[in-house]
Protein backbone atom coordinates (compact mmCIF):
# COMPACT_ATOMS: atom_id res chain seq x y z
CA UNK A 1 0.00 0.00 0.00
CA UNK A 2 2.71 2.82 0.80
CA UNK A 3 5.17 0.94 -0.92
CA UNK A 4 7.08 2.94 -3.60
CA UNK A 5 6.86 6.43 -0.95
CA UNK A 6 9.99 7.54 0.75
CA UNK A 7 10.48 6.99 4.34
CA UNK A 8 8.87 10.75 5.18
CA UNK A 9 6.33 9.91 3.57
CA UNK A 10 5.31 7.17 5.48
CA UNK A 11 6.06 8.70 8.69
CA UNK A 12 3.90 11.33 7.88
CA UNK A 13 0.80 8.90 6.54
CA UNK A 14 1.40 6.86 9.90
CA UNK A 15 1.40 9.05 12.51
CA UNK A 16 -1.61 10.95 10.87
CA UNK A 17 -3.61 7.25 11.10
CA UNK A 18 -2.85 7.07 14.85
CA UNK A 19 -3.38 11.14 15.69
CA UNK A 20 -6.90 10.19 14.13
CA UNK A 21 -7.30 7.14 16.41
CA UNK A 22 -6.96 8.85 19.55
CA UNK A 23 -8.62 12.56 18.03
CA UNK A 24 -12.28 10.97 18.68
CA UNK A 25 -11.61 9.97 22.47
CA UNK A 26 -12.00 13.51 22.78
CA UNK A 27 -14.33 15.35 19.38
CA UNK A 28 -16.77 12.94 19.72
CA UNK A 29 -18.44 12.60 23.09
CA UNK A 30 -16.92 16.05 24.23
CA UNK A 31 -20.39 17.34 24.80
CA UNK A 32 -21.53 15.07 27.00
CA UNK A 33 -18.15 15.62 28.76
CA UNK A 34 -19.11 19.25 29.39
CA UNK A 35 -22.84 18.38 30.46
CA UNK A 36 -21.18 15.69 32.45
CA UNK A 37 -18.90 18.75 34.09
CA UNK A 38 -22.32 20.84 34.54
CA UNK A 39 -22.10 23.34 31.21
CA UNK A 40 -25.15 24.06 29.36
CA UNK A 41 -25.72 24.16 25.59
CA UNK A 42 -24.83 27.59 25.28
CA UNK A 43 -21.67 27.47 27.51
CA UNK A 44 -20.87 24.67 25.10
CA UNK A 45 -21.70 26.62 21.90
CA UNK A 46 -19.29 29.24 23.30
CA UNK A 47 -16.76 26.69 23.84
CA UNK A 48 -17.21 25.27 20.36
CA UNK A 49 -17.19 28.75 19.14
CA UNK A 50 -13.74 29.43 20.22
CA UNK A 51 -11.99 26.69 19.14
CA UNK A 52 -13.62 27.09 15.29
CA UNK A 53 -12.84 30.79 14.52
CA UNK A 54 -9.54 30.29 16.46
CA UNK A 55 -8.83 27.33 14.10
CA UNK A 56 -10.09 29.54 11.49
CA UNK A 57 -7.80 32.40 12.36
CA UNK A 58 -4.49 29.73 12.33
CA UNK A 59 -5.31 28.79 9.45
CA UNK A 60 -4.60 32.31 7.92
CA UNK A 61 -1.49 32.24 10.05
CA UNK A 62 -0.10 28.90 8.86
CA UNK A 63 1.03 29.65 5.78
CA UNK A 64 3.05 32.80 6.63
CA UNK A 65 4.36 31.18 10.19
CA UNK A 66 5.50 28.02 8.22
CA UNK A 67 7.48 30.09 5.83
CA UNK A 68 9.33 31.45 8.22
CA UNK A 69 10.06 28.56 10.44
CA UNK A 70 9.34 25.50 8.12
CA UNK A 71 6.86 22.70 7.95
CA UNK A 72 8.29 20.64 10.45
CA UNK A 73 8.84 23.02 13.12
CA UNK A 74 5.49 24.45 12.54
CA UNK A 75 3.35 21.15 12.76
CA UNK A 76 5.71 20.32 16.27
CA UNK A 77 4.66 24.07 17.40
CA UNK A 78 0.99 22.92 15.95
CA UNK A 79 1.40 19.56 18.40
CA UNK A 80 2.54 21.50 21.83
CA UNK A 81 -0.62 24.23 21.36
CA UNK A 82 -3.02 20.68 20.82
CA UNK A 83 -0.90 18.70 23.96
CA UNK A 84 -1.23 21.57 26.19
CA UNK A 85 -4.88 22.18 24.94
CA UNK A 86 -6.00 18.55 25.71
CA UNK A 87 -4.44 19.06 29.40
CA UNK A 88 -6.20 21.92 30.18
CA UNK A 89 -9.86 20.38 29.01
CA UNK A 90 -8.46 17.46 30.89
CA UNK A 91 -8.04 19.16 33.80
CA UNK A 92 -11.15 21.65 33.38
CA UNK A 93 -9.86 23.69 36.87
CA UNK A 94 -12.38 26.51 35.89
CA UNK A 95 -14.59 27.77 32.63
CA UNK A 96 -11.41 29.97 32.06
CA UNK A 97 -9.10 27.09 32.02
CA UNK A 98 -11.21 25.15 30.01
CA UNK A 99 -11.91 27.91 27.28
CA UNK A 100 -8.02 28.29 26.58
CA UNK A 101 -8.11 24.46 26.25
CA UNK A 102 -10.44 25.24 22.90
CA UNK A 103 -8.25 27.74 22.47
CA UNK A 104 -4.74 25.94 21.94
CA UNK A 105 -6.93 23.57 20.89
CA UNK A 106 -8.08 25.53 17.33
CA UNK A 107 -5.01 27.09 17.38
CA UNK A 108 -3.65 22.98 16.38
CA UNK A 109 -5.97 22.46 14.09
CA UNK A 110 -5.39 25.67 12.52
CA UNK A 111 -1.84 25.05 12.02
CA UNK A 112 -1.65 21.88 11.47
CA UNK A 113 -3.78 21.32 8.75
CA UNK A 114 -2.53 23.05 6.14
CA UNK A 115 1.06 22.50 6.49
CA UNK A 116 0.91 18.54 6.46
CA UNK A 117 -1.78 18.87 3.18
CA UNK A 118 1.24 21.16 1.94
CA UNK A 119 4.50 19.21 3.45
CA UNK A 120 2.95 15.45 2.48
CA UNK A 121 2.38 16.67 -1.20
CA UNK A 122 6.00 18.05 -1.35
CA UNK A 123 6.79 14.56 0.01
CA UNK A 124 4.99 12.28 -2.46
CA UNK A 125 5.61 14.48 -5.77
CA UNK A 126 3.28 15.22 -8.48
CA UNK A 127 2.51 11.54 -10.00
CA UNK A 128 1.59 9.69 -7.08
CA UNK A 129 -0.46 13.06 -4.73
CA UNK A 130 -3.64 11.71 -5.54
CA UNK A 131 -2.69 8.33 -4.44
CA UNK A 132 -0.83 9.20 -1.44
CA UNK A 133 -3.53 11.69 -0.03
CA UNK A 134 -6.64 8.76 -0.66
CA UNK A 135 -4.59 6.38 1.06
CA UNK A 136 -3.63 8.88 4.14
CA UNK A 137 -7.26 9.92 4.05
CA UNK A 138 -8.28 5.84 3.85
CA UNK A 139 -5.94 4.99 6.66
CA UNK A 140 -6.89 8.06 9.22
CA UNK A 141 -10.28 7.28 8.37
CA UNK A 142 -10.62 4.07 9.58
CA UNK A 143 -8.63 4.57 12.92
CA UNK A 144 -11.20 7.04 13.07
CA UNK A 145 -13.75 4.92 13.17
CA UNK A 146 -12.35 2.54 15.69
CA UNK A 147 -11.67 5.61 17.71
CA UNK A 148 -15.60 6.76 17.08
CA UNK A 149 -16.68 3.32 18.43
CA UNK A 150 -14.33 3.31 21.38
CA UNK A 151 -15.86 6.50 22.66
CA UNK A 152 -19.12 5.70 22.31
CA UNK A 153 -19.05 2.55 24.45
CA UNK A 154 -15.97 3.16 26.89
CA UNK A 155 -17.99 5.95 28.88
CA UNK A 156 -21.44 3.20 29.68
CA UNK A 157 -18.49 0.67 30.25
CA UNK A 158 -16.47 2.26 33.01
CA UNK A 159 -19.87 3.70 34.61
CA UNK A 160 -20.72 0.13 34.73
CA UNK A 161 -17.99 -0.39 36.56
CA UNK A 162 -19.44 2.24 39.16
CA UNK A 163 -16.92 5.11 38.46
CA UNK A 164 -19.31 8.47 38.45
CA UNK A 165 -19.94 9.75 34.84
CA UNK A 166 -17.72 12.74 35.18
CA UNK A 167 -15.14 10.83 36.15
CA UNK A 168 -15.91 8.03 33.53
CA UNK A 169 -15.79 10.77 30.25
CA UNK A 170 -13.24 12.77 31.88
CA UNK A 171 -10.92 9.58 31.58
CA UNK A 172 -12.08 8.98 27.70
CA UNK A 173 -11.47 12.35 27.17
CA UNK A 174 -7.43 11.69 28.72
CA UNK A 175 -7.03 8.92 26.28
CA UNK A 176 -6.67 11.97 23.20
CA UNK A 177 -3.51 12.72 24.81
CA UNK A 178 -1.90 9.33 23.46
CA UNK A 179 -2.44 11.22 20.08
CA UNK A 180 0.92 13.11 20.83
CA UNK A 181 2.54 10.32 22.08
CA UNK A 182 2.94 8.89 18.44
CA UNK A 183 2.63 12.14 16.91
CA UNK A 184 5.31 14.15 18.49
CA UNK A 185 8.11 11.69 18.21
CA UNK A 186 7.37 11.01 14.23
CA UNK A 187 7.45 14.38 13.56
CA UNK A 188 11.00 14.60 15.14
CA UNK A 189 12.31 11.93 12.83
CA UNK A 190 11.18 13.26 9.70
CA UNK A 191 13.27 15.98 7.76
CA UNK A 192 11.99 19.26 6.37
CA UNK A 193 12.05 20.15 2.89
CA UNK A 194 13.05 23.51 2.30
CA UNK A 195 11.40 26.82 1.42
CA UNK A 196 13.31 28.05 -1.23
CA UNK A 197 11.58 31.89 -1.45
CA UNK A 198 10.70 33.05 2.08
CA UNK A 199 8.19 35.20 0.58
CA UNK A 200 4.98 34.25 -1.53
CA UNK A 201 4.20 37.02 -4.65
CA UNK A 202 1.36 38.23 -4.43
CA UNK A 203 -0.15 38.78 -7.32
CA UNK A 204 -3.84 38.35 -8.87
CA UNK A 205 -3.68 35.62 -10.61
CA UNK A 206 -2.99 33.40 -7.13
CA UNK A 207 -5.91 35.83 -5.77
CA UNK A 208 -7.74 34.30 -8.25
CA UNK A 209 -7.04 30.82 -7.86
CA UNK A 210 -6.96 30.35 -4.10
CA UNK A 211 -10.65 32.03 -3.91
CA UNK A 212 -11.92 29.90 -6.87
CA UNK A 213 -10.77 27.27 -4.18
CA UNK A 214 -11.99 28.99 -1.49
CA UNK A 215 -15.44 29.83 -1.99
CA UNK A 216 -16.49 26.36 -3.21
CA UNK A 217 -15.81 25.39 -0.09
CA UNK A 218 -16.77 28.23 1.80
CA UNK A 219 -20.32 27.21 0.66
CA UNK A 220 -20.19 23.37 1.44
CA UNK A 221 -18.73 24.23 4.53
CA UNK A 222 -21.59 26.57 5.45
CA UNK A 223 -24.15 23.90 4.47
CA UNK A 224 -22.43 21.69 6.44
CA UNK A 225 -22.28 23.94 10.00
CA UNK A 226 -26.28 23.71 9.07
CA UNK A 227 -26.45 20.46 9.51
CA UNK A 228 -23.55 18.33 10.73
CA UNK A 229 -22.75 19.33 13.97
CA UNK A 230 -26.81 18.44 15.23
CA UNK A 231 -27.08 14.98 13.22
CA UNK A 232 -26.18 12.71 16.55
CA UNK A 233 -29.15 14.95 17.92
CA UNK A 234 -31.90 14.91 15.22
CA UNK A 235 -31.37 10.50 15.27
CA UNK A 236 -32.03 10.72 19.16
CA UNK A 237 -34.87 13.48 18.62
CA UNK A 238 -36.77 11.84 15.45
CA UNK A 239 -35.66 8.20 16.33
CA UNK A 240 -34.94 7.80 19.85
CA UNK A 241 -31.97 6.67 19.53
CA UNK A 242 -29.01 6.03 22.38
CA UNK A 243 -25.41 7.64 22.51
CA UNK A 244 -24.04 3.71 21.75
CA UNK A 245 -26.46 3.40 18.75
CA UNK A 246 -25.35 6.95 16.96
CA UNK A 247 -21.40 5.96 17.33
CA UNK A 248 -22.62 2.90 15.51
CA UNK A 249 -23.54 4.78 12.52
CA UNK A 250 -20.33 6.89 12.83
CA UNK A 251 -18.44 3.72 12.98
CA UNK A 252 -19.68 2.57 9.63
CA UNK A 253 -19.44 5.89 8.25
CA UNK A 254 -16.04 6.24 8.64
CA UNK A 255 -14.91 2.68 8.08
CA UNK A 256 -16.47 2.32 4.61
CA UNK A 257 -15.25 5.67 3.74
CA UNK A 258 -11.65 4.61 5.05
CA UNK A 259 -12.22 1.85 2.97
CA UNK A 260 -13.69 3.22 -0.52
CA UNK A 261 -10.78 5.60 -0.49
CA UNK A 262 -8.43 3.19 -1.37
CA UNK A 263 -10.22 2.75 -4.87
CA UNK A 264 -10.84 6.12 -5.94
CA UNK A 265 -7.55 6.92 -7.18
CA UNK A 266 -8.24 4.60 -10.22
CA UNK A 267 -11.82 5.96 -10.95
CA UNK A 268 -10.16 9.67 -10.24
CA UNK A 269 -6.98 8.07 -13.09
CA UNK A 270 -10.02 7.41 -15.10
CA UNK A 271 -12.36 10.00 -15.71
CA UNK A 272 -10.62 12.80 -13.70
CA UNK A 273 -10.39 14.59 -10.42
CA UNK A 274 -13.06 17.70 -11.26
CA UNK A 275 -15.61 14.65 -12.02
CA UNK A 276 -14.80 12.44 -9.64
CA UNK A 277 -15.67 15.15 -7.32
CA UNK A 278 -18.72 16.82 -8.52
CA UNK A 279 -20.57 13.67 -9.34
CA UNK A 280 -19.77 12.31 -5.67
CA UNK A 281 -20.94 14.92 -4.02
CA UNK A 282 -23.85 16.35 -6.51
CA UNK A 283 -25.18 12.89 -5.21
CA UNK A 284 -24.70 13.77 -2.03
CA UNK A 285 -26.39 16.60 -2.07
CA UNK A 286 -29.36 14.99 -3.77
CA UNK A 287 -29.67 12.08 -0.68
CA UNK A 288 -29.38 15.44 1.97
CA UNK A 289 -32.77 17.09 -0.11
CA UNK A 290 -34.43 13.86 0.68
CA UNK A 291 -33.31 12.78 3.94
CA UNK A 292 -36.06 14.58 5.92
CA UNK A 293 -38.79 12.25 4.30
CA UNK A 294 -36.96 9.36 5.56
CA UNK A 295 -39.65 7.50 8.50
CA UNK A 296 -37.28 4.86 9.48
CA UNK A 297 -33.88 4.58 11.59
CA UNK A 298 -32.20 1.69 9.75
CA UNK A 299 -33.12 3.86 6.42
CA UNK A 300 -32.25 7.11 7.76
CA UNK A 301 -28.50 5.54 8.75
CA UNK A 302 -27.97 4.02 5.56
CA UNK A 303 -28.48 7.15 3.61
CA UNK A 304 -26.85 9.92 6.39
CA UNK A 305 -23.87 6.76 5.96
CA UNK A 306 -23.68 6.74 2.19
CA UNK A 307 -24.09 10.88 1.94
CA UNK A 308 -21.19 11.15 4.17
CA UNK A 309 -19.11 8.81 1.83
CA UNK A 310 -20.13 10.80 -1.05
CA UNK A 311 -19.37 13.83 0.13
CA UNK A 312 -16.19 13.52 2.14
CA UNK A 313 -14.46 10.58 0.28
CA UNK A 314 -13.36 13.43 -2.46
CA UNK A 315 -11.97 15.83 -0.01
CA UNK A 316 -8.44 13.80 -0.19
CA UNK A 317 -8.55 14.40 -4.25
CA UNK A 318 -9.76 17.94 -3.78
CA UNK A 319 -6.85 18.22 -1.29
CA UNK A 320 -4.40 16.65 -4.27
CA UNK A 321 -5.91 18.21 -6.77
CA UNK A 322 -5.38 22.05 -5.61
CA UNK A 323 -2.21 21.24 -4.86
CA UNK A 324 -1.22 21.06 -8.17
CA UNK A 325 -1.81 24.54 -8.65
CA UNK A 326 0.66 25.95 -6.26
CA UNK A 327 4.22 26.52 -5.86
CA UNK A 328 6.12 25.11 -2.56
CA UNK A 329 5.93 27.94 -0.71
CA UNK A 330 2.48 29.22 -1.69
CA UNK A 331 0.82 25.79 -1.09
CA UNK A 332 0.40 25.87 3.00
CA UNK A 333 -1.06 29.76 2.54
CA UNK A 334 -3.35 28.52 0.11
CA UNK A 335 -4.98 25.54 1.60
CA UNK A 336 -4.82 27.38 5.04
CA UNK A 337 -6.79 30.14 3.33
CA UNK A 338 -9.79 28.46 1.46
CA UNK A 339 -10.03 26.57 5.29
CA UNK A 340 -10.68 29.69 7.15
CA UNK A 341 -13.34 30.73 4.13
CA UNK A 342 -14.68 26.93 5.14
CA UNK A 343 -14.38 26.95 8.55
CA UNK A 344 -15.39 30.82 9.31
CA UNK A 345 -18.53 29.70 7.38
CA UNK A 346 -19.37 26.46 8.92
CA UNK A 347 -18.82 28.57 12.22
CA UNK A 348 -21.69 30.74 10.74
CA UNK A 349 -23.77 27.95 9.70
CA UNK A 350 -23.96 25.98 13.26
CA UNK A 351 -25.98 29.19 14.27
CA UNK A 352 -28.44 29.35 11.31
CA UNK A 353 -28.56 25.29 11.73
CA UNK A 354 -29.69 25.98 15.88
CA UNK A 355 -32.09 28.64 14.36
CA UNK A 356 -33.56 26.35 11.70
CA UNK A 357 -33.48 23.32 13.79
CA UNK A 358 -35.69 25.18 16.24
CA UNK A 359 -38.41 25.68 13.56
CA UNK A 360 -38.41 22.88 11.54
CA UNK A 361 -36.46 19.17 11.54
CA UNK A 362 -36.68 19.30 7.42
CA UNK A 363 -35.28 22.80 6.52
CA UNK A 364 -31.57 22.38 7.33
CA UNK A 365 -31.59 19.26 4.85
CA UNK A 366 -33.07 21.31 1.95
CA UNK A 367 -31.04 24.22 2.71
CA UNK A 368 -27.72 22.23 2.96
CA UNK A 369 -28.73 20.39 0.06
CA UNK A 370 -29.14 23.70 -1.86
CA UNK A 371 -25.97 25.08 -0.91
CA UNK A 372 -23.92 21.67 -2.09
CA UNK A 373 -25.44 21.70 -5.62
CA UNK A 374 -24.71 25.73 -5.81
CA UNK A 375 -20.68 24.98 -4.47
CA UNK A 376 -20.30 21.89 -6.69
CA UNK A 377 -21.79 23.60 -9.72
CA UNK A 378 -19.16 26.86 -9.09
CA UNK A 379 -16.61 24.10 -8.50
CA UNK A 380 -17.24 22.13 -12.17
CA UNK A 381 -17.53 25.51 -14.01
CA UNK A 382 -14.18 27.01 -12.66
CA UNK A 383 -11.91 23.72 -12.76
CA UNK A 384 -13.46 21.51 -15.71
CA UNK A 385 -11.04 22.62 -17.71
CA UNK A 386 -7.91 21.17 -15.73
CA UNK A 387 -10.01 17.22 -15.78
CA UNK A 388 -7.24 15.48 -16.31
Amino acid sequence: MLAGYGRDAKILIAANAAGQLFLQFSVFIMPFYLRALGYDMSAMGTFFSIQTFTGGLFFLLAGQISLRMGYKKTLLLSAVLGLTGRLLQVAAINTYVLALGFFLVGANMGLRQPNFTALLSEEVGEERRHHAFSISFGLGTIFNAAGVLVAGFAPGFLTGLGISEGTAYRLVISLALLQFVFVIPALLMISDVPVKNPRINWNRELVIKILKFSFPSALIGFGAGITIPYMSLYFNIRFGQTLAAISGIFFFQQLAMGLGSFALPRLVNRIGPVKVITSFQSTAAFLFAIFPSVETFLLAAFLYVLRSILMNIVWPINDSFMMGFFSTEEKATAAGIRRAFSTFMRGGGNYVGGLLFATSLSYPFYATALLYVVATAIFYAFFIKHNR
